[in-house]
């Protein structure tokens, strides 16, 4: 690698770091500004324990101290225990969902593999012919689509119309 390589990617880890960092602080300043707090509820608490419930989860402190707290947190993946899921913590529950969408990505992945190359192959053997330009008109369509309208599309055909699918779980059927 030569140096401009190596400057560039220092300057877009940087650049990385710094868009992570500004999201990160927005986000806590936008949650701060919201009405209500984690422990607003149909059933109203006492103020006792409340106050001991803002205790024992730091928000008693002044917003800057909760601000460091957090940063420090998020740099050490410390993001707390669940204040909904009692005993567990927060990346206990960040790890669940991502070992979920880890492998339904993988599955995507390898699906993507195996149509990318099958059409790129049958596209080029079939090069400025009309399979060639159907082929170029079908990806780029698809790629144009937003993947939440795609996905939503395919769920109505395969597991409500077809019933080939069921339409959520993470079971293996779900997948």
């Amino acid at each position: 690698m030569n140096s401009k390589t190596v400057a560039y990617i220092i300057k877009r880890l940087l650049i990385a770091i710094l868009t992570i960092f500004i999201v990160i602080t927005i986000t806590f300043f936008v949650m701060m500004a919201i009405p209500g707090g984690p422990f607003t509820s149909e059933k109203a608490a006492s103020a006792a324990v409340e106050r001991a419930m803002k205790e024992k989860y730091g928000l008693d402190k002044s917003i800057w101290e909760q601000y460091l707290s957090y940063l420090t947190g998020v740099l050490h993946f410390d993001f707390g225990p669940s204040i909904k899921q009692k005993g567990r913590t927060v990346l206990d529950i960040i790890w669940d969902g991502f070992k979920t969408s880890a492998y339904i990505g993988s599955i995507a992945a390898v699906i993507a593999i195996i149509i990318g190359i099958t059409l790129g192959t049958i596209a080029a053997i079939n090069r400025n012919k009309f399979v060639d330009k159907l082929i170029m008109v079908l990806t780029t369509a698809a790629n144009a689509l937003p993947s939440f309208i795609i996905g939503s599309f395919l769920m109505v055909v395969l597991c409500v119309k077809l019933g080939w699918f069921p339409a959520n779980g993470s079971s293996s059927g779900g997948l």
